[in-house]
């Protein structure tokens, strides 16, 4: 039997290193926004300016008026690992910048042709370097630049066709660079952004110094009716700061595309802050607001660079902390205040202190001592509070004149039963949902977009290659349906998202009902018609309780969501939505006669 020898260990070719790197740091164009992005705030820039064309793949440019890059250190700045914001274990353990790692332009330079000029800070001209072939970079050449830094990536993923394979189109890509340019906006109130894509101006966003002009900017991206009904808030506890705005109870959303939190000045995803802003929002809400429905919220964090961890991830979505209890309860008890007393702070601070009295990142976290903060015992604002749980739940139909009552049990995950004045309800909740939904898809045509849910795991379906191809030619049209989709192979479609008021459908069934009604539409429907007529047969093909929760809350809400649609009448478009049982009925079911 032959021996068999161990593979020898060889050092990678340093091209193949930094591919792989590109890996972690670039996904999509809006990984290389993201990072240049971070690079330019951390150089201290009071402007920046993006320019897109063809949804990032053609071209990114990122130009900054902050401190540049020295002529002798352009050649480091695009080799791995190099970089001038740490230099010891210490400033890894204390880090304040938003980038650190010293990987981002080598690996954006592997995948892309990438070219970097700058003009440091007394500098008399600038130099320009270029990088080509896969990262292989051009000597330094004079440039006539102003001080700052510009770097223009272009044809991005030129030399890795298998990952440019498997951007989305542009729109979509677009969607995800206009997204990453809100959260640096976001983050960096005094610094002063514009974008342009394919040559058209989509924002200017003028530099924001006191709390009216970061509300005027966060009402242009996030919308004027959050900014309407958010609670400005500002606490204080230890080494811990808090600021920012949340949707009061008149404002939550289906779905959680309005949520930004940042800490220390940069955005996260973090699960222990999601779950502490989710549950202050459940607690001080309860019976208020509708169950399932998502809060909206721009807050900001501060916290000793010490206590925090940032360097758990390749793209620093994702922090540690040292001490995360006190980190969750400081959170919900802030925000569970904020949303009880249901105050604008901003009316009772004297000045600019709900965003004043944050610290600068670039001073290091926790570094500036805030003004005295709303203080005491939460029972004090409960008058407050009844009066207004009172007034949002008479708002609504009311208690004792609700048509379908309250929901007691269901019956083999089919039928709803529920107690009213008359006697029992009895709701078929399948042909409920479709209902319901129909009514949601009808308003989301009207105002022109349906929102999408993503899926928390994408799913395959296995199909034709006709269908396969069918459904890729129609990716646009099902996009703007709310359709995720992904062409994975000849025969195979990736699903990760599916329309938001269909989100308790299978995705699959989803997916094969939208390619079954695509075959058989006419070709000569215009773009509306179309849509209405899939979505018909997205309604009447799939079951939309598969996924439903069939919990209390989960009953009553669809109960309150048909009687905001006025239903008067059992029987809806010939089919029976729901009936009424009283005294009569039940005698006459038990073949009694009632006396």
């Amino acid at each position: 039997m032959p021996s068999r020898l161990p593979p020898r260990i060889q050092s990678l070719p340093e091209r193949l290193a930094n591919q792989i790197a590109a890996g972690e740091v670039v996904e999509r164009p809006a990984s290389v926004l993201k990072e240049l992005l971070e690079n330019s705030l951390d150089a201290g820039a009071e402007h920046i300016s993006v320019d897109i064309e063809h949804g990032g793949g053609r071209l990114i440019r990122v130009r900054d008026d902050g401190v540049g890059i020295h002529r002798e250190d352009l050649v480091l700045a695009l080799g791995r690992h190099a970089t001038s914001k740490i230099a010891s274990l210490e400033d890894l353990e204390n880090v304040v910048s938003l980038g650190f790692r010293g990987e981002a332009l080598p690996s954006i330079a592997s995948v892309s042709r990438l070219e970097l000029s700058s003009c440091p800070a007394g500098a008399s001209s600038g130099w320009k370097l270029s990088g080509e072939n896969g990262g292989a970079h051009t000597a330094p050449q004079p440039s006539p630049h102003p001080q700052g830094t510009t770097v223009a990536v272009r044809d991005l993923f030129y030399n890795t066709p298998a990952r440019r394979k498997f951007l989305r189109t542009e729109r979509t890509e677009y969607r995800h660079l206009e997204d990453v340019l809100k959260r640096a906006a976001l983050s960096r109130f005094e610094c002063a952004f514009s974008l342009r894509h394919n040559g058209r101006e989509s924002y200017s966003l003028a530099g924001a110094t006191n709390d009216a002009e970061r509300a005027r900017r966060v009402a242009k991206l996030c919308g004027a009716a959050f900014m309407d009904q958010a609670l400005a808030l500002s606490f204080e506890a230890a080494d811990l700061q808090l600021g920012g705005w949340i949707g009061g109870p008149e404002y939550s959303r289906a779905v959680s595309d309005l949520q930004y939190f940042f800490v220390n000045g940069r955005m996260v995803r973090d699960h222990l802050l999601r779950h502490a802003v989710r549950h202050a929002h459940a607690q001080a809400h309860h019976g208020i607001v509708e169950s399932g429905r998502q809060p909206a919220y721009v807050l900001f964090l501060r916290i000793k660079a010490s206590q925090v961890d940032v360097n758990v991830h390749p793209s620093k979505h994702e922090v540690r902390f040292r001490d995360a209890r006190s980190v969750h309860d400081f959170v919900v008890r802030s925000l569970r205040q904020a949303l009880t007393t249901q105050t604008d702070f901003t009316d009772q601070m004297p000045g600019n202190e709900v965003f004043s009295s944050l610290p600068d990142p670039a001073s290091g976290p926790g570094t500036v001592p805030g003004p005295p903060r709303r203080q005491g015992d939460l029972r004090e604002y409960a008058p407050a509070y009844d009066a207004l749980r009172k007034r949002t739940v008479d708002s609504g139909p009311a208690a004792g004149n609700r048509p379908l009552g309250e929901a007691l049990q269901h019956v083999d995950r089919r039928y709803l039963l529920t107690r009213n004045d008359r006697g029992v309800v009895v709701v078929d909740v399948r042909h409920a949902c479709r209902y319901v939904a129909a009514g949601h898809l009808a308003a989301a045509l009207d105002n022109g977009a349906i929102t999408s849910r993503p899926l928390l795991v994408p799913v395959a379906v296995d199909v034709d290659e006709h269908t396969a191809d069918l459904l890729e030619s129609r990716a646009k049209f099902l996009e703007a349906l709310g359709f995720d989709l992904r062409r994975v192979a000849d025969a195979c479609v990736s699903c990760r998202g599916i329309p938001a008021p269909l989100a308790t459908a299978s995705p699959k069934e989803l997916l094969l009902c939208a390619a079954d009604a695509l075959s058989r539409m006419d070709p000569s429907l215009d773009s509306a018609n179309a849509s209405s007529a899939l979505l018909d047969a997205l309604l009447e093909g799939s079951d939309l309780t598969v996924g439903w929760p069939w919990d209390h809350d989960a009953m009553n809400d669809l109960l309150r969501q048909l009687e905001r649609l006025q239903i008067a009448s059992q029987v809806q478009e010939g089919e029976i939505i729901w009936r009424q049982i009283d005294a009569d009925d039940i005698c006459a079911l038990l073949g009694r006669r009632r006396p």
